[in-house]
């Protein structure tokens, strides 16, 4: 019989306090296992919404060139020998994300709108977790809210081209988010610098991008606050300074890459000429007025030259994300002299450096110019929530009065995602005249940039198209090889014409094609394109590949 006043055994406090632990532990790994849960579902939406987005344009050769890079790089070719590559390699990110695809999916226009999702889907998912930081409750939700309602919604027409098309300078935001989520998070440890620089030098050896928008940044930011300790005598600055020295390392590290890598027979990389000069200041108007366009691009607010009213009326929708991220570069720039956080304060100069070397340091253009500022709407997101979000929710009045506005344009930014998702899928840029060249046994062949890779891509690789220029039926040395071209190794019996008009990048003429390569034994015509075929090699009249690179 148990009575009352029994006493308890001596074990019985140990086993209490062990599940008191155990329950805590319980406890604290909610938190974290309720983000991972809204992660994963959001991943899954997201992820099936970009990839139908991306789908609504047509696949190019700008996109098919990786994928081919890639496909080599599954069948062992890993240093990418014999490629001449863009500016950009894409050598440590986009290429093999795109191999994994393709040992999944095999060599088809597919892989580059999968690939494109899952980049984006990345991207804006690790700019909420960083505007989130370390805040909880209600201030994290809302920071990481802001974040990726800034992002959520590209709009259909250039922001698809721009954000979800080919790898063309966005992806290079994951590994940068990546390394600022490991100084948001980490304690300040001397292997934190160390790790820093690795990710830093994985991003540049992937895109040159990543030198001026982020080891740049962090190099100057970490710079400038290990000597204000010092300067105002509060003790040393040492964390700061070995993350500068890590960043610096890193860009050195990179270059020395790129040189063992065509030391050693693998790619060449195109030299970044554009972001060598200096554009002389009658020409800075001009150069303002395409970046702030292009910012508009970035941020969906281009409301100029949409092809219809809704497009117009969900470009001027986007002005509220703008606003945001006007609101938070501003905060961001009083931050750098108020002693904000130092991601903070990393971001602001990534914006403003990426801003004034795109602006000032190359000739650029609409659209086109977008991509090279990439960075600057995932930096721009991340810096309205980790500024704007606590300002937020540092006043209940605040959150009243604003909390249902944006919680509004929330609503319609994913409207807007579910209307670009619903639009119908188109097939690629060469996807019927890839098919026509294997149905009449056409395997190898030459023709302008534009139709080349992106014809090769859509037949799955059973036909291949080399790029020429059509000014002397000279190799064109970007995203292709010179094997290609090479008589020896290679065959070429056609060539694909297209009497588009002066002026339109895919024309390359009948008279052209003549003039180079002599009169055809018969023609065929496929829509606008003529192609012309040969009894014979014609690569024995195509110049010798200059192995230097060289574009003209």
């Amino acid at each position: 019989m148990l009575l009352w006043g029994t006493r308890a055994p001596v074990t019985a406090p140990a086993a209490h306090g062990r599940s008191a632990g155990r329950t805590g532990r319980l406890l604290a790994a909610r938190p974290v296992a309720a983000w991972a849960a809204v992660l994963l579902a959001a991943a899954v939406v997201l992820f099936w919404c970009y990839l139908r987005q991306s789908q609504t344009a047509r696949i190019n050769s700008d996109g098919a060139g990786p994928a081919l890079q890639a496909w080599e790089m599954l069948h062992g070719n890993l240093l990418l020998s014999g490629w001449w590559l863009a500016d950009a390699t894409f050598y440590t990110f986009e290429v093999p994300l795109d191999a994994l695809v393709e040992w999944v999916r095999g060599l088809n226009p597919d892989v580059v709108h999968i690939c494109a999702a899952m980049i984006y889907t990345l991207l804006v998912l690790t700019a909420a977790l960083l505007a989130r930081g370390r805040a909880r409750g209600a201030e994290g939700v809302t920071r990481a809210a802001l974040a990726a309602g800034i992002m959520v919604a590209p709009t259909l027409y250039l922001g698809t081209r721009v954000l979800l098309f080919s790898p063309n300078h966005t992806g290079v935001g994951v590994p940068i988010l990546a390394t600022l989520l490991l100084l948001d998070r980490a304690r300040e440890r001397v292997r934190v610098p160390v790790a820093m620089g690795v990710l830093l030098f994985w991003a540049q050896l992937d895109d040159p991008l990543a030198t001026y928008a982020a080891a740049l940044p962090i190099a100057l930011v970490c710079v400038v606050r290990a000597a204000a300790p010092l300067a105002l005598r509060r003790g040393p600055g040492w964390y700061d300074g070995w993350l500068a020295a890590a960043a610096l390392v890193s860009v050195a590290l990179a270059n020395l890459a790129v040189s063992a890598i065509k030391a050693a027979g693998g790619y060449a990389m195109q030299p970044l000429t554009g972001m060598a000069m200096v554009v002389p200041a009658v020409r800075w108007g001009g150069q303002i007025r395409a970046s702030a366009g292009n910012v508009l691009i970035l941020f969906g607010a281009d409301f100029f030259d949409q092809p219809g009213r809704m497009q117009t009326a969900i470009a001027f929708a986007h002005f509220a994300g703008v606003a945001l991220v006007a609101a938070g570069f501003a905060t961001g720039l009083a931050g750098l002299v108020r002693g904000a956080d130092r991601v903070t304060q990393i971001l602001t100069v990534g914006i403003g450096a990426t801003l004034v070397a795109v602006t000032f340091g190359t000739l650029t253009a609409p659209v086109s110019g977008a991509h090279e500022m990439a960075t600057v709407l995932p930096y721009g997101a991340v810096l309205a929530g980790r500024t704007v979000g606590p300002w937020l929710t540092g006043r209940r009045l605040r959150a009243v009065a604003l909390g249902p506005l944006l919680g509004a344009a929330l609503a319609c930014y994913l409207s807007v995602l579910g209307y670009n998702a619903s639009q119908p899928a188109l097939a690629a840029d060469t996807q019927g005249l890839a098919d026509w060249l294997v149905a009449h046994h056409l395997t190898g062949g030459l023709g302008k940039y534009w139709v080349a890779n992106s014809t090769t891509l859509s037949s799955g690789g059973r036909v291949r198209v080399a790029s020429i220029q059509t000014s002397d039926g000279r190799a064109y040395p970007w995203m292709t090889k010179p094997g290609w071209y090479d008589p020896a190794v290679s065959y070429a019996n056609f060539v694909i014409a297209s009497p588009a008009p002066g002026g339109n990048d895919n024309a390359f003429p009948e008279k052209s094609v003549r003039a180079a390569f002599g009169p055809p034994a018969r023609e065929y015509r496929f829509g606008i394109d003529v192609i012309m075929v040969w009894n014979r090699n014609i690569l024995r009249q195509v110049p010798t590949p200059d192995r230097t690179l060289h574009r003209g």
